[in-house]
C-alpha cells in the first residue's frame, strides 16, 4: 500500500473542529483506495487531554506558540514539520491541508529534497480570500506577501485542490498556465454520521419554532447582529428561539444582552460532532450565515452539506454564489436571503413560521442520488485518491 505524508495543522481531537473534519474523513477512507496516511498534526494542550482517533499520527508542537502581534504558531509548527521530515523519503506523496498556509512552504522544501510529488488542498482561498480580516500587519501580509508565496508554491506543486467551483474558476483565471494542475474536490457529508439518527422531535420544542446555528461567529467576518435584530423585531409576535452551538467570542453574548434576547437566543457552547449531527436532525430550522461580500470567490460552509443531508428546512443568509446555489438545488425547503436587510430576514423567518404552524416543515428529507454521488465523503475520498494516483503515475 502506498503512503501519503498527510500534513494537517488541525486534526481531531483538536480545538478548531470545523476545518479538521475534512482531513478526518479523508483519513477514514483513504486505505479503501490503496493509500495509507502518515498524519502530521499540531500537538497542543487540547490534544494532550483526549484520546487519538487514529494510530499513525505524529503530533508536533509549534516552535513559536505566540499570537501577538501576529499569529505565529502555524509558522513555528511548519518549521518543526520541516525539521522532522526534511531527510525522510518513506512516503510516496506529500499532501497538505490548509489553511493555515505556512506548512505549504515546508511542503515545497520537503518535495525539493525528497523528490516526492506535492498535493495542496485549499479548504479556503489563499491570496483570493474574500474575508481578509484582522490586524494591519495581517492585512499587509495578505496583500503583499501571500500572493508572492502562493505563486511560488503553486508552481512547485503537482496538484492544487480547490473545494468550491468559484474558487477553482478564480484561480484558473489567476494562473492560466496551471489550469491542468487545478482540480475540484468539494466538502461533503459522511453517511455513517447519520446512521441511527432520528428526526423525532422533543415534545417540549413544539411550544416554539426552533432555529439552530452550528459554528463560530466572528470568523470570516461573520457578525450575527443582523440575525439578532430580526429576532428582536419578531420577539413577542412569533414563538421562536435561536440555539447556537460552538465557542463564541465575548462580543456575541454582549450583543445578545444589549438587545435583551437572553431568553430567546441561547448559547450552548461546544459539542462533539456526533452530537451536533443529532441536534441538526431534531430541530425545526437550520440557520446558515456568511458575511456579505462582492468578491468572486464564495465559500461553502462545511456544515452546509450536513444541513442538506439532514433534510431540514434551511434559512440561508449569504451572498449569491456557491453556497446559495447548492442550497437552492438540494434543500427540500429553504429561504434564501442575499439582501443584508433586517426586514428581508424578518420576512424569511415569517414564511418559515407560517409553514411550521401548518405542520409543513416535518419530514422534508428527499432522497437524492445525485447529491449523495457528488458529496458523500467516501466518494470524495475516491476523488482524492485519483489525484494522488495521478501524481505518482498510476492510471
Amino acid at each position: 500500500m502506498r503512503k501519503v505524508l498527510f500534513i494537517a495543522y488541525q486534526f481531531p481531537p483538536c480545538k478548531e473542529v470545523g476545518g479538521s473534519i475534512r482531513s478526518e474523513k479523508f483519513v477514514g477512507f483513504l486505505e479503501l483506495f490503496g493509500w495509507h496516511p502518515l498524519i502530521v498534526a499540531l500537538d497542543s494542550e487540547c490534544t494532550a487531554k483526549r484520546t487519538e482517533y487514529v494510530s499513525s499520527i505524529t503530533r508536533l508542537r509549534s516552535l513559536l506558540p505566540f499570537s501577538k502581534p501576529y499569529e505565529l504558531s502555524p509558522y513555528g509548527w511548519a518549521l518543526n514539520v520541516w525539521r522532522k521530515y526534511r531527510d525522510r523519503k518513506d512516503f510516496d506523496v506529500i499532501y497538505i491541508s490548509c489553511p493555515p498556509f505556512p506548512q505549504i512552504i515546508s511542503g515545497v522544501f520537503i518535495k525539493k529534497k525528497s523528490g516526492v510529488p506535492l498535493v495542496l488542498d485549499l479548504r479556503d482561498a489563499w491570496s483570493l480570500d474574500p474575508y481578509q480580516e484582522g490586524s494591519r500587519l495581517k492585512k499587509f501580509v495578505y496583500k503583499y506577501v501571500f500572493p508572492k508565496v502562493e505563486r511560488w508554491a503553486f508552481f512547485n506543486a503537482d496538484k492544487i485542490i480547490m473545494n468550491t467551483p468559484s474558487m477553482l474558476s478564480a484561480y484558473e483565471k489567476l494562473y492560466p498556465k496551471l489550469v491542468s494542475r487545478l482540480v475540484l474536490v468539494p466538502n461533503g457529508y459522511d453517511e455513517s454520521d447519520f446512521v441511527g439518527i432520528s428526526c423525532a422531535k422533543d415534545g417540549q420544542k413544539e411550544t416554539c419554532m426552533e432555529l439552530l446555528y452550528c459554528g463560530r461567529f466572528g470568523v470570516g467576518g461573520r457578525d450575527p447582529k443582523l440575525i439578532f435584530e430580526a429576532i428582536k423585531l419578531l420577539e413577542g409576535t412569533l414563538k421562536i428561539k435561536l440555539i447556537i452551538y460552538g465557542e463564541q467570542p465575548d462580543g456575541v453574548f454582549e450583543n445578545i444582552k444589549s438587545l435583551e434576547l437572553e431568553s430567546t437566543v441561547i448559547l450552548k457552547g461546544h459539542l462533539e460532532h456526533s452530537e451536533i449531527i443529532k441536534r441538526m436532525s431534531e430541530t425545526d430550522i437550520l440557520l446558515a450565515y456568511q458575511e456579505n461580500s462582492n468578491e468572486g470567490v464564495q465559500a461553502v460552509s462545511g456544515k452546509t452539506y450536513e444541513y442538506l443531508r439532514s433534510g431540514k428546512p434551511i434559512l440561508s443568509i449569504a451572498p449569491q454564489g456557491d453556497n446559495q446555489v447548492l442550497i437552492q438545488q438540494y434543500a427540500a425547503r429553504c429561504e434564501i436571503v442575499t439582501a443584508y436587510e433586517v426586514n428581508v430576514v424578518v420576512s424569511a423567518i415569517k414564511s418559515l413560521y407560517a409553514d411550521w404552524l401548518d405542520g409543513k416543515l416535518l419530514n422534508n428529507r428527499v432522497e437524492n442520488i445525485d447529491y449523495s454521488s457528488k458529496y458523500e465523503r467516501k466518494e470524495l475520498t475516491k476523488q482524492l485518491s485519483k489525484v494522488l494516483n495521478e501524481v505518482v503515475g498510476i492510471v
